[in-house]
Parts: structure tokens; C-alpha cells; sequence
């Protein structure tokens, strides 16, 4: 009785990653500690049927029966076995930052299962990076915390260097991976590093070179020879056959960190694709290079994996391991983690296949496949293997032994995308695919803009005289309405006490990049333009009636007799802070667009009572009406 009972409490362990125990166990608990023989027999006989219950529902002494250790995760399938479903399967971050693999042939549901994963992480705050190879997942793009970049409208320069990365660090980075991209042995590699330094060390611009300025200054300075004729043909064969690396300022992925992208890149070359999917993951491993917390950031799907993750470059030992696999390893170390979904797993890195922690493995059409995947296990589940149906897969992790029949959830995915609407929506996320290239602005144009910038509080007559010397009336019109249709700029009226109205011009913040990198770009929102030209204009008044004053963030405290704060900030928060400090006078200078009631409206709906006690020393002014 003894070993029996025994035998059973050492398996129970296996049933309690599937089911309540706590019947058996209480039974369990009731015999070690009644005296009485015949209690003994009658609960002993009680736990055996238990537990022969348990075994006709959960076989775990079957070899091939799935022990799965429980883990919190995101469910994303349920767990088949004899054809029965007998639990559900669930991812931990640690899961995803490992990285997966999903093997099948074509159409047996591996995009129907990254979609399944894919939207159980962003129920669960993921965001995703999808590099699109067959329009898969334009679908996506259609939510609304989703952003779809198609290669038409990507734009980014390899040349531009991250924020807090030197100079000449990205130079080494950006020489690596052309020639990992495009096949070059070190010598050219030395020769492309060489002259890529020299540009940017020469280049006096507010803004970094393009490929086309690099290919231009090998072709003028660089030394002739072999290197020389390797390096000019493969930058002009890439500058003259896509656009996307034509800029000086690519578009912002910063700008796009809350939100799921995905990058349509199915009709470009693979060596592009190669070079713009390793330029893409580099610029979001050294934007996270400052950030201390290294929490689960992004999923990233790399479609048709082998386009990316070639094996051959695996192959050629002359150029050592492919510069991918490092840009893989490190970005993960950021939070990062990587789904691989591929047809023919030969023709992929085998390093990829090996740090992938989770496998799903469909139906394939090379049974030699599964000797790369699964060296120890390929004889076993070959048979598996080939009676799987469509959307099932054999699931391999640490935390399952030996491995788990699966069935992904079934998800919604949308056959095709209606034109129309996919357009309304690629018009919405246009202020994200902004981008700056320098020679579509010209000398004027720059002048223009260095002009507003530097000084904005000057009124649209003083601009216009500033630029008398280079430019006509006609000419500032034009370059200013063409600014004002790119919203590169904005134009607000002010009205003055002399009666006098006034326009002023400002870089406008939403222009992301559009106005180039002129020197100490100072990009304003409407509300900090009124309130720098109010500091402007109210300290040149305090000057001129000699008033004792201190100047603060938000405005002016005039000393004297009485207490008076001239508040030049449109903020409810420190209008609120300063009524509380009981000044005997509180001047609120607003723009012309705000009347005394919207004011008093956003006041009153944010303040308490003592507060409003206090609003009888507040004076709401519009210019025109203010004196000191």
C-alpha cells in the first residue's frame, strides 16, 4: 500500500500543470494521519480511483504526452492531444524576447498565427515592427495605433547619425553593413569607411550628406582603384534604383514609438532589403542605448525570414558571421524580440534557428528540414509532422516536454484592403512619413527659413526688410505661402494698442524635419509662440517705463506698493498657482483667437472654490487693451 501511495504522490506533481489536485491530495492528506484500518483501506481505495481518473484524462506517463510547466502568458491557442483539446498555450515575455520560429508550408496558417500572437500583444500593450514582404499584414496598418509605411513613401538616410552616437562610430556601423549588404570583402569595405569619414568630416551643411553626396565625393576625390570601381557601382546601383534612401532627414521612428509600423518592402531587391532592414533595426537599438529600463519594448515579424536571415551568407566564411545576427543579438539585449516565419528552414541562418527559445513547426515540404530544427527529435515527429492540419503545429519550448500538439486561435483577417480607405487612412498617418531633403529648398528658401527662425518676434514687414537684399516682395510671398500650404510654418495676427494689426511668422513643430536643420531650429506650437512674443513685447515695455521686475518662466511679478503678476503663459495649471499666491492684481495677457469666456469657462471647470475666491484680482487682457 505504502509504495503504491507513494508512486502516486510523486506523479501528481505532472497533473497539477493541468488540473485541480486538491481532491486527491485532500484524500492523501486524511489518510496519513487516521489510525482506524478500515478508514485506511476505504480512503486508499478512494485515491486510487481518483487517480485513475486523473490517468484516463490526462496520460502523462505516455511518453509523447505534453508536460507543459504553467507560466503566466498570453493564451494564443489551445493544446491538442488524441485529437481532444486539453488545455491552452500561453507566451511569457520571456518567450517573446527569446525569440520564435514558425515553420510551415504555404498556406498552412503561419500568418493567421502571427496575427493571433500579434493581437494578443497588443491587447497586452506590445507594440509590433512588421517588415512586409508580401502585403500579408497591410491590413494592420488600418488600426488606429498602426502606422503602414510602404516602400514608396519610406525614406530614410543611412548617413544620418542617431542622437548621443559619435560621428565616426556610425561611419564604422554604416560600412559594415553596406558590405555585409552587398557581398564586399574588406578591402572595399576600408576603402568605403575612408571616404565616408572624410565627407562627413568636410561637410559644412546644417544637415548630413546623402548617399547621392557620398557616391558624388567618391567619384570627384576618391583614389582610383579596384576599391574605387567596386564601391562607385554598387552606390550608384542602389541610389539610382529606389528612392528611399533619398533624404538628408529620414522619417522618425522616435515619433513612433507608441505605435505598431509596419514597413512594406515587397518590391524591393534583396540585397536592399537586407541593407534597409538592418539600417531600420539599428536606428531603434542606438535610440534605446540611452534608456536604463530594459523591459519588453517590441515584437518584431521578419517575413520570409530567408530574404533577411540568408543562409549563404552563413555559407561564406571570407566575410565572417553576417552582421544581421550580431544587430539581432544585441537589439534583443534592448527588449526587443523576433518572430521568424519561414517555408524552407535551409535556406535560413542556422544562428537564427538556434536562439529561437519557442519553435512551431506546420507542415513541411523538406523533411530535412526538421534535422536542422530539431537534431535530437526528427525521427519522432516526422509522422506528427505529416498528418498536421491546417493551423496545427508541434510546439517546442523549455517550459513543454517533449513537445505539444497545437492549434492556434482563429483570427479575422482581411482578404484584401478596400483602396479607398486604406488611402483616408495613409492621408492620417502622413505627419508621420515626413522627411527633409535638402536640395528641394533653395538658397532663398533656406535664407527664408534661417530668417524666421532666428526671429520670429519680428512682424511680417520686418522679415520682408530683412530679406530686401536677396529677395522681392513677390518672391517672399511665395516662398512664404508655399511653406504655409507644407505647414512648415505658421502665420497668427496680433492686434496692438495703436490699433495696428500685426502678422508674425514661426517654424511650426509639427513640421518634423520639414525645415531642415538650420542652425538652433527653434520649432514652436502656437501657444509657446504667443508666449515668447508676449515676453518679448510686455519686457520691452517694462524696460522703456523703467519698472522694478523680476522675469520668470511664465510671465512678470512688478514689484511695489501692490502685488501684480503679469501672467504671458496660456496654462490653467499656473494661472491657478498664481491666484492661490493672492496677488492684488493678476494681468493674464491671451492671444486674439481667446475670448474672456473661454477662459473664464477652462478656469472655472478646473479650479476649486478657494481658488475662485481669488479670480477678483485676475484681469484677462487681450494686447490691444494691456498696460504696465
Amino acid at each position: 500500500m505504502e509504495e503504491q501511495l507513494q508512486g502516486i504522490i510523486k506523479k501528481l506533481s505532472l497533473f497539477r500543470e493541468f488540473t485541480d489536485t486538491s481532491k486527491i491530495e485532500g484524500l492523501i492528506s486524511r489518510l496519513s494521519k487516521t489510525k482506524d484500518p478500515g478508514m485506511q483501506v476505504f480512503l486508499l481505495s478512494n485515491i486510487m480511483k481518483e487517480f485513475k481518473d486523473l490517468e484516463a484524462a490526462f496520460p502523462v506517463s505516455d511518453p509523447l504526452f505534453p508536460i507543459i510547466k504553467r507560466k503566466e502568458g498570453m493564451e494564443i491557442g489551445s493544446i491538442l492531444y488524441q485529437e481532444q483539446k486539453i488545455g491552452r498555450l500561453s507566451l511569457s515575455l520571456e518567450d517573446l524576447n527569446r525569440n520564435i520560429l514558425i515553420v510551415g508550408s504555404t498556406g498552412h496558417g503561419k500568418t493567421s498565427l502571427i496575427y493571433s500572437i500579434l493581437k494578443k500583444a497588443s491587447e497586452n500593450g506590445i507594440n509590433y515592427l512588421i517588415f512586409d514582404m508580401k502585403k500579408d499584414y497591410r491590413a494592420l496598418g488600418l488600426g488606429k495605433d498602426s502606422v503602414y509605411i510602404d516602400a514608396n513613401d519610406l525614406r530614410i538616410n543611412p548617413l544620418e547619425v542617431p542622437v548621443n552616437t559619435k560621428e565616426k562610430e556610425w561611419a564604422v556601423h554604416f560600412a559594415d553593413i553596406f558590405s555585409d549588404s552587398f557581398s564586399l570583402l574588406i578591402g572595399s569595405r576600408d576603402y568605403l569607411l575612408e571616404n565616408t569619414i572624410n565627407l562627413c568630416s568636410s561637410w559644412d551643411k546644417n544637415y548630413p550628406p546623402r548617399l547621392a553626396d557620398l557616391l558624388l565625393y567618391i567619384t570627384l576625390n576618391g583614389k582610383r582603384n579596384d576599391y574605387f570601381k567596386v564601391i562607385e557601382g554598387r552606390l550608384k546601383s542602389l541610389v539610382s534604383s529606389t528612392s528611399m534612401f533619398d533624404c538628408n532627414l529620414g522619417i522618425s521612428f522616435e515619433r513612433m514609438k507608441d505605435k505598431n509600423i509596419i514597413i512594406g518592402i515587397e518590391n524591393v531587391g534583396i540585397a536592399e532589403q537586407y541593407f534597409l532592414v538592418s539600417f531600420i533595426l539599428s536606428s531603434f537599438y542606438y535610440s534605446n542605448l540611452g534608456i536604463s529600463s530594459r523591459k519588453f519594448n517590441r515584437l518584431v515579424v521578419i517575413d520570409d525570414a530567408h530574404s533577411i536571415l540568408d543562409a549563404n551568407k552563413e555559407r561564406d566564411y571570407a566575410k565572417g558571421i553576417p552582421l544581421i545576427h550580431s544587430i539581432i543579438a544585441k537589439i534583443r539585449e534592448m527588449g526587443f524580440g523576433f518572430i521568424f516565419p519561414e517555408q524552407q528552414v535551409s535556406s535560413i541562418l542556422s544562428s537564427a534557428i538556434q536562439n529561437t527559445n519557442t519553435k512551431f513547426i506546420g507542415r513541411v515540404n523538406l523533411y530535412s528540414d526538421l534535422y536542422r530544427i530539431l537534431p535530437g527529435n526528427a525521427n519522432v515527429v516526422s509522422d506528427f509532422i505529416s498528418k498536421l492540419n491546417k493551423s496545427e503545429f508541434l510546439v517546442f519550448n523549455e517550459s513543454i516536454r517533449p513537445f505539444c500538439l497545437f492549434e492556434a486561435d482563429r483570427v479575422n483577417i482581411a482578404k484584401s484592403v478596400d483602396p479607398s480607405m486604406f488611402a483616408v487612412k495613409t492621408a492620417m498617418d502622413r505627419q508621420f512619413l515626413n522627411f527633409f531633403k535638402a536640395d528641394s529648398f533653395s538658397a532663398k528658401e533656406e535664407s527664408f527659413l534661417a530668417e524666421i527662425n532666428s526671429n520670429y518676434f519680428l512682424n511680417l514687414t520686418l522679415h520682408m526688410q530683412n530679406l530686401s537684399e536677396i529677395m522681392d516682395k513677390e518672391e517672399f510671398n511665395s516662398i512664404k505661402n508655399m511653406f504655409l500650404k507644407n505647414k512648415v510654418i505658421s502665420q497668427v495676427s496680433l492686434d496692438f494698442p495703436s490699433g495696428k494689426t500685426s502678422k508674425f511668422l514661426f517654424i511650426n513643430k509639427d513640421s518634423n524635419g520639414k525645415a531642415g536643420r538650420i542652425r538652433d531650429l527653434n520649432p514652436l506650437t502656437e501657444e509657446e509662440f504667443f508666449r515668447n512674443l508676449f515676453k518679448y513685447l510686455v519686457v520691452n515695455q517694462l524696460k522703456i517705463s523703467k519698472s522694478n521686475f523680476e522675469e520668470y518662466e511664465d510671465g512678470f511679478l512688478i514689484k511695489g506698493l501692490l502685488k501684480k503678476y503679469i501672467l504671458v503663459d496660456y496654462n490653467i495649471a499656473s494661472l491657478k498657482r498664481i491666484l492661490e499666491t493672492k496677488f492684488d492684481s493678476v494681468i493674464f495677457l491671451v492671444n486674439d483667437n481667446l475670448s474672456e469666456q473661454d477662459v473664464l469657462a477652462e478656469l472655472i471647470k478646473e479650479s476649486d472654490q478657494k481658488q475662485l475666491l481669488n479670480m477678483k484680482a485676475l484681469k484677462i487682457v487681450h494686447y490691444k487693451d494691456f498696460k504696465i
